[in-house]
């Protein structure tokens, strides 16, 4: 049984449903409920999908309960997409195995039956959301509450992480890149040898999170070549880059990718010498700086 059959279920009826554990419910529902504040772009998008003049009115107006729920979806996702934030914040709730997929619908039911309603802010109007049953269906599924992480993962991580940074760590380990096979072997091999030079770092396991999520280095040889080819390939950009700068800082907004952010670009950097070095490897001369 799926979310998306719940609504059409007998069975799953909230009557029927099991309590789920308060502590996970209060967590879900507090971040559902959060005070939400709206782009221009996404305030212009629901002026225009609603036809109405002013967003937060639209969205007050119970106008979106009338959309097809694939419209709803799509209006309001940017507003319920869960940060690394959000689901660092349901670690406290979970152990490392996650929930089932049961409870899962569980929540989901509960959460549903408890009417839900979020503060929606744009300039000076604020409103009040009443939150579809789909975006919550959304939110819940993309926060990985009934992923697992694995035993050899949790074991490293609470042998490196402090109490402080756990909720955080456990979060990034259960992100969807961390399932395979390969992908997690290569997370055990960086975390040992952090463990090995009490070098972890929240920023790192952030960074390499994202880094195997695009790449996809399948061992360790292959994700010690890709950081070496990213800071050779900053460093060649650097020597020759692929825009013109000069008229870049003529324009009101610069033209530079985000990617070329001098703050990112640097953090990238540091980041990959940093993995390389806990491998005790060294690229190009850090003496060179990347600006």
């Amino acid at each position: 049984m799926t979310l998306q059959t719940i609504g059409q279920t007998s069975i799953y009826h909230p009557m029927n449903s099991k309590p789920v554990d308060q502590e996970l419910f209060n967590v879900v529902r507090d971040l559902l409920v959060a005070k939400r504040t709206l782009t221009a772009k996404t305030a212009t998008a629901i002026i225009i999908h609603l036809d109405v003049d002013d967003a937060v009115v639209g969205l007050e107006s119970g106008s979106v309960a009338d959309l097809e729920e694939y419209e709803a979806e799509l209006m309001l996702s940017p507003l319920f997409t869960p940060s690394n934030s959000d689901r660092a914040f349901c670690e406290a709730a979970l152990s490392p195995s996650g929930i089932t997929s049961q409870t899962l619908n569980e929540l989901f039911i509960q959460l549903s039956q408890a009417k839900l309603s979020c503060p929606v802010t744009y300039g000076l109007t604020t409103g009040l959301l009443n939150i579809p049953d789909i975006i919550i269906e959304r939110y819940i599924r993309l926060l990985g509450l009934t992923t697992k992480i694995s035993e050899p993962i949790v074991e490293l991580l609470e042998a490196v992480v402090e109490s402080d940074n756990r909720n955080h760590a456990f979060s990034l380990a259960r992100r969807p890149v961390w399932s395979n096979s390969n992908s997690c072997d290569v997370l055990a091999v960086c975390l040992e040898k952090m463990q090995q030079k009490n070098s972890f770092s929240l920023n790192k396991m952030d960074f390499l999170t994202g880094f195997v999520r695009t790449y996809r280095p399948t061992s360790q040889d292959i994700l010690l070549t890709n950081l070496n080819n990213l800071v050779t390939a900053y460093h060649q950009d650097k020597d020759h880059p692929v825009y013109n700068r000069n008229l870049a800082k003529k324009q009101e907004k610069s033209l530079m990718p985000l990617s070329c952010n001098a703050d990112i670009r640097a953090n990238r950097i540091a980041m990959a010498y940093a993995i390389l070095g806990d491998f005790d490897l060294e690229t190009i001369t850090k003496e060179e700086p990347i600006s």
